[in-house]
């Protein structure tokens, strides 16, 4: 095909279906432990939920109290709270762990040399539990993405011109419903069980199984 060409209808409708599909594991594992840490942390659950809320509310002002006014994109602009969220979950779960990489030319690493065509194994795991990027690696604090971290310290997403492509889908699915999830139902979680189960992705062993119920003196009801 023609460098200049642009793609047509299929091949457009082909990469997004991709995306779509490759996202499917990985962004439910991720909101798989977003619940479970919101349930763990009341405190963080208040304020994402104070965070809709607020969006809720000034949307209802806005539009004279039409409450069928859907949430848009300058919507999700005023979440940073519920962003940070996300991020923290995403290091402390760690979904993706690992990638692999092959080198292309020799690289030498720390008095090691790595030769090329040696495959390059970067653990993400130890990457965001590693004491010296993140303080108290094991807790969940949202507040730690207050400030900016040094480069190549949290990559959910892997790094560079073969990161993931859906990233900022992934992240646009996740705010969606957490926006309607924190704003229209309570839940808590049902079991001690407290492990992790690679299969590939991370996961809480068993499942999470959760008891939900709606949320009484909802904004968005």
């Amino acid at each position: 095909m023609d460098s200049k060409e642009g793609l047509n209808d299929a091949q457009i409708a082909d990469n997004i279906i991709g995306v779509i599909f490759a996202a499917r594991d990985t962004t439910a594992s991720v909101l798989t432990w977003i619940v479970k840490y919101l349930a763990e942390n009341p405190n963080v659950l208040k304020a994402v939920t104070e965070e809709q809320e607020a969006i809720i509310k000034s949307k209802l002002e806005m539009s004279n109290g039409d409450k069928s006014n859907p949430l848009t994109w300058a919507d999700t602009k005023k979440m940073p709270f519920t962003c940070r969220v996300i991020q923290e979950t995403m290091r402390v779960a760690s979904i993706l762990s690992f990638t692999f990489r092959e080198a292309v030319e020799d690289v030498e690493y720390q008095g090691y040399l790595i030769p090329k065509g040696w495959k390059v194994l970067p653990l993400f795991r130890n990457i965001h539990h590693c004491a010296d990027n993140f303080s108290e690696p094991e807790k969940f604090d949202p507040s730690r993405f207050d400030c900016i971290h040094d480069p190549n310290t949290f990559m959910p997403f892997g790094n560079g011109t073969h990161s993931c492509p859906g990233n900022e889908l992934a992240r646009l699915e996740m705010l969606v419903l957490l926006h309607h999830l924190t704003t229209k139902y309570r839940w808590s979680l049902s079991g001690s069980e407290t492990g992790i189960q690679f299969g590939p992705f991370a996961l809480p062993s068993n499942g999470l199984p959760i008891i939900m119920s709606l949320k009484t003196n909802s904004a968005a009801t």
